[in-house]
């Protein structure tokens, strides 16, 4: 999944390789991350970041309306927020925004054939984006389209209509579990390249010896 809602000027994201707890982010002017199910069942704002407090409750009372189908996009009402709990989660956001790795700026770089994002701690990393949920087959100009969403936590691809999380990519997952688990399978290491190349050149397993 992707963008799976847009309304109010808001746009809903659930990231192809995200975590549980079921969550999403709400991008306006900045981001605000919303558990779908809090602990009395209703959405629960997490944090926000370069949001008005305003800005804040019209993404809360978004996902409220929207709460069954966006549990249902996730494979399975909110009280308005208090002033007190929106800047409590602007605070979180800001804290995050300061511990966890951001994006600064990313690109692709036809050369090597490789994403390359700059974090604001100065460090840079760099995917093939064939390994990548909903990039696997996107050409170059399209990978070249990659936007930076709000603060920083994400990537993503209009055309292509995917979003990954900096966290995420950072963990080694490309997107969801079953994605991941064909990625493993399609894996093959060197060493078993090499064996098996090694077995073919002698002309495949010797055959078993005929009982006598």
């Amino acid at each position: 999944m992707a963008t799976v809602l847009r309304a109010d000027g808001l746009r809903v994201v659930i990231y192809l390789n995200d975590h549980q707890p079921a969550h999403v982010h709400v991008f306006g002017d900045g981001e605000a991350k919303i558990d779908l199910l809090g602990a009395d069942g209703a959405p629960a704002l997490v944090w926000a970041d370069a949001m008005t407090r305003g800005e804040v409750r019209r993404a809360v009372c978004l996902v409220a309306s929207r709460q069954t189908l966006l549990l249902q996009r996730w494979g399975t009402s909110m009280a308005e927020p208090t002033d007190a709990q929106i800047d409590a989660a602007l605070a979180h956001g800001r804290a995050a925004r300061l511990h966890q790795p951001r994006a600064a700026a990313a690109r692709y770089d036809r050369q090597l054939g490789q994403v390359v994002v700059e974090l604001t701690n100065g460090c840079t990393f760099a995917f093939p984006p064939r390994l990548a949920e909903g990039l696997e087959t996107a050409t170059g100009d399209q990978l070249a389209a990659v936007e930076v969403l709000g603060s920083g936590y994400g990537l993503h691809w209009e055309a292509l209509d995917a979003d990954l999380s900096i966290p995420g990519l950072l963990a080694g997952l490309f997107g969801t579990r079953a994605h991941m688990v064909r990625l493993a399978g399609q894996a093959t290491s060197p060493a078993k390249a090499a064996a098996a190349r090694a077995n073919g050149a002698k002309g495949g397993r010797p055959r078993k010896a005929a009982p006598g």
